[in-house]
């Protein structure tokens, strides 16, 4: 996949939009499995998460995510791009800590202070804190973007003639490569969402908020390999 920037410097090389789509494919197809031959193994034992096939896979994810965050950072060539990948990072940082609680699902230590009064699951973290402030908000403002920039945008732009919704700067909006994550993450997403007419009731028990929640995180890998793949063509800066 290949993109010319707006000022009609040489095209540039995106990574590889189809292999994408066979990663995310494959790795859905997988957890579908487990679903029906070990369910537990996606899950954890006695339908706890924590050390669940599906956690520490968005564990191991969001760790990529931030190294490649971290990598880029020091790649940036303008103020507003380093600016824009701080904020990344320490989003990443946050991801990373409210997965592993902060260490206390490596480390075992009980819940106590504010924690134990605001946790609704006993955890160190915030997003499992009453009202959904720290979890269904920001996540609802993140799937809103990543819809906007791998959907809207590409289909505003081609009807348009080539002006999209986020045009500048380049680095702004998510590539077509990063739209395999956006699509398996809602597929993850429907059985959730259909719960309430008990269409998936047969299946074994899985938190398919988690299922959703890889291919969110996935997101952040693909956007990172497309501008890193982008920048390191741009001798322009």
């Amino acid at each position: 996949m290949t993109m010319r920037d707006d000022a009609g410097h040489a095209p540039v090389k995106d990574i590889s939009a189809a292999a994408v789509w066979i990663v995310c494919g494959l790795l859905f197809a997988a957890l579908l499995g487990f679903v029906w031959f070990n369910p537990e193994a996606l899950a954890g034992a006695a339908r706890t998460t924590e050390q669940g096939l599906l956690e520490q896979t968005q564990n191991l994810v969001l760790a990529i995510s931030l190294a490649l965050g971290a990598e880029l950072l020091f790649r940036a060539d303008t103020r507003m791009l380093r600016a824009w990948l701080v904020v990344i990072v320490l989003g990443l940082v946050y991801l990373l800590g409210e997965e592993i609680s902060w260490g206390q699902h490596i480390f075992n230590w009980e819940t106590g202070g504010i924690f134990a009064n605001i946790n609704d699951q006993g955890e160190t973290n915030f997003h499992n804190s009453e009202g959904g402030w720290l979890d269904q908000k920001p996540r609802a403002l993140l799937l809103l973007g990543m819809i906007l920039g791998t959907i809207v945008h590409p289909l505003v732009k081609h009807f348009r003639k080539g002006r999209g919704l986020f045009d500048n700067p380049w680095w702004l909006a998510p590539t077509l490569a990063s739209l395999a994550p956006v699509v398996f993450s809602q597929l993850g997403a429907l059985p959730k969402r259909m719960d309430e007419l008990s269409i998936f009731a047969w299946l074994p028990y899985v938190r398919w908020s988690e299922v959703e929640e890889v291919f969110i995180y996935i997101f952040f890998i693909t956007y990172l390999l497309s501008l890193r793949a982008r920048l390191v063509q741009r001798p322009w800066g």
